[in-house]
């Protein structure tokens, strides 16, 4: 299954995860990971930019949960919602 595939979470070359892909700004609300689907490699964007390229890039959360940090909290959100 592709979403276990590390290569097919390949990185742009020219990405940094502390600035955005496109307009090169520190984003103090925080960066998006996402895909841009010309070449289906993964970029930080922030929301500004994501925004208004969205035909470019999209939300691509079909990565697996690795280790601990905070499956915990999602799977008791699921609980909770299930039971209610």
């Amino acid at each position: 299954m592709k979403c276990y595939d590390e290569d097919y979470y390949e990185r742009h070359e020219d990405d940094t995860p502390d600035r955005c892909f496109l307009c090169g700004d520190l984003s103090e609300g925080g960066l998006s990971v996402v895909r841009h689907i010309a070449s289906m490699k993964m970029v930080h964007l922030c929301t500004h930019c994501m925004t208004d390229r969205m035909s470019e890039y999209l939300l691509d959360n079909t990565r697996a949960w690795k280790g601990k940090v905070g499956k915990e909290e999602v799977e008791g959100v699921l609980k909770a919602f299930k039971k209610g």
